[in-house]
């Protein structure tokens, strides 16, 4: 488990560098905004979803908290791209993409509590009793 979050923790680091270069979000068949901060700003955040993912997979015993919430933040993401991408025409190719958040979240979701021994909820509150 502690490598898969490591490496999902890369997995950010690229995308946002993929986010920094709008030639290769044309090449997904989206079409990137005219002011650089909109593909600016989900990279800064994807560096630093990346960095607390290498870092919490040292120590998952008290840092997976972080990982659990990361999750929620990877359901929210597919949810808001499965929005933008069916309904607000943006393309199936972004709901594909997407998919992959959703996979990874669900794979914290059930791989930390069998791997720690604790409950869902125990993990997402930070409850270790």
């Amino acid at each position: 488990m502690k490598k898969f979050i490591f490496f999902s923790g890369i997995l950010n680091i690229l995308l946002g560098i993929l986010f920094t270069l709008p030639g290769v979000i044309r090449m997904a068949g989206v079409e990137p905004p005219e002011n650089p901060f909109w593909l600016m700003f989900p990279a800064i955040f994807l560096f630093f979803l990346g960095f607390i993912l290498i870092y919490s997979s040292k120590d998952l015993e008290n840092r997976s908290t972080i990982v659990f919430w990361d999750g929620l933040s990877r359901v929210a993401a597919f949810g808001g791209c499965l929005w933008f991408g069916l309904i607000a025409g943006m393309g199936f190719n972004m709901v594909l993409a997407a998919s992959l958040d959703l996979a990874i979240a669900l794979v914290y979701f059930v791989g930390l509590p069998r791997v720690l021994g604790r409950s869902f909820l125990s993990i997402l509150l930070d409850r270790r009793c």
